[in-house]
């Protein structure tokens, strides 16, 4: 009796593993084809107006740009290869839709919108990526304070680079300044990022 009740135990899991593998597949193609049929609708939207709000504005006005103290020759250079890179990115155009695939991008802003949206989207990483450059020098020279506000500019910009945190926390640390540390992990708790995960559990370690 216990081989026949076994095998009709095993063929009734079979059935359902089927009937599940089956409805996954369905599921799967269904999103599939949604997939496309999305993309394919975004190649033909006609171009829509971009509004004034979709523009991020850098300002480099609170940035003092002052030399460090006994800085080495390297450094000097670097530094004044930075501070004209940033001068000259921050009077670009820029757009952050790091939340929006390609084809909801074209979507919401038409097909002949997105080389503009994407070179904006590359002057607004460039931007970051050069203004947490600066910040190091500054850090790496004992500026600290200049080095807080370009990383607190990073933040304001809704920069979602781990370092950008991290490297502003420890700062945070080092100061003593625990009130700025525990508003920047609540920051950190809004993000909309898969790197939101690893900037909290680093922000605790502190």
């Amino acid at each position: 009796m216990a081989f026949p009740l076994f095998f009709i135990l095993f063929v009734i899991l079979i059935v359902l593993f089927q009937h599940h593998l089956r409805k996954n597949m369905r599921i799967e193609e269904k999103s599939r084809e949604e997939f496309w049929r999305k993309e394919q609708s975004s190649l033909v939207v006609r171009k829509k107006e971009i509004s004034k709000d979709d523009y991020i504005i850098a300002s480099i006005d609170s940035l003092n740009f002052s030399t460090p103290e006994n800085i080495t020759d390297a450094d000097r250079l670097h530094l004044s290869q930075v501070v004209n890179r940033l001068k000259s990115l921050s009077n670009l155009d820029m757009m952050n839709f790091s939340n929006l695939s390609n084809t909801e991008v074209r979507l919401k802003f038409g097909t002949a919108n997105q080389s503009i949206i994407t070179t904006n989207e590359y002057n607004y990483n460039n931007y970051l990526r050069t203004l947490s450059e600066y910040a190091g020098i500054m850090a790496d020279n004992n500026n600290v304070p200049e080095a807080i506000n370009a990383y607190e500019q990073c933040i304001a910009l809704k920069s979602d680079y781990s370092n950008h945190f991290i490297e502003l926390g420890k700062l945070y640390k080092t100061q003593n300044m625990s009130t700025q540390l525990k508003e920047l992990f609540e920051k950190a708790e809004l993000l909309e990022s898969l790197n939101k995960k690893g900037i909290l559990e680093k922000l605790e370690s502190l």
